[in-house]
């Protein structure tokens, strides 16, 4: 049994977006929605100055707490350990408990404009946003859809960096279950205790 997962390397990271467009390219997330961000941050004081970049998605958490917090149970663990939510079953329009119990902010209300340009979309353009519910929580379900085809997840494949590594944390052999294994890569808070899918490996020091 599979359980999915991601290793990010951050000292590989330019902050070039390519992996933003490519989940909204792939999901066609309505505007506003991003179900992966890059938090920018800079390091060290004049000359030796850095900015770092940090890609953000679900960790698809082994604890679940977002499931913890649904009054509707409509989210829960799938197949590969991935973490999905029944848009049928999310019923909180005002109130939503799932975000604000998610520690790394990466769940997302679905609200807003249902288009970027609402006079004109193409017929897949249109089926693609109706496909999108209003007003329900949505995020990153690292590609499903692209994996049990035999695909990578639309972010690892487009990086040019090759800055993330896909792969089975149940595989010992696989590259993404050695780098754990071996220490290298990483949760993003230990102190949680989430049993996170996505590690990072942490960026080298500032020159």
């Amino acid at each position: 049994m599979a359980r999915y997962g991601l290793a990010i390397d951050l000292s590989r990271c330019t902050g070039c977006y390519a992996c933003i467009i490519a989940c909204k390219s792939e999901n066609s997330t309505l505007p506003g929605v991003f179900w992966i961000r890059i938090d920018e941050k800079e390091q060290g004081e004049h000359p030796k100055v850095a900015r770092s970049y940090t890609p953000l998605l679900c960790m698809q958490c082994g604890e679940v707490p977002c499931a913890q917090a649904c009054p509707s149970e409509a989210i829960s663990k799938g197949e590969g350990g991935i973490i999905f939510i029944d848009e049928e079953r999310c019923i909180c329009d005002a109130v939503k408990p799932c975000i604000a119990a998610c520690p790394f902010e990466v769940l997302m209300a679905n609200k807003g404009r249902l288009s970027y340009f609402p006079d004109y979309l193409t017929p897949h353009e249109k089926q693609a946003y109706e496909a999108h519910r209003h007003a329900v929580v949505e995020k990153c379900t690292l590609c499903h859809h692209r994996i049990t085809a035999g695909l990578l997840p639309a972010c690892v494949q487009t990086c040019p960096s090759q800055a993330m590594i896909f792969g089975d944390l149940d595989e010992p052999q696989g590259d993404l279950a050695q780098l754990v294994s071996r220490g290298e890569a990483k949760p993003l808070r230990e102190d949680l205790k989430a049993d996170p899918s996505v590690f990072y490996l942490q960026r080298l020091a500032a020159p």
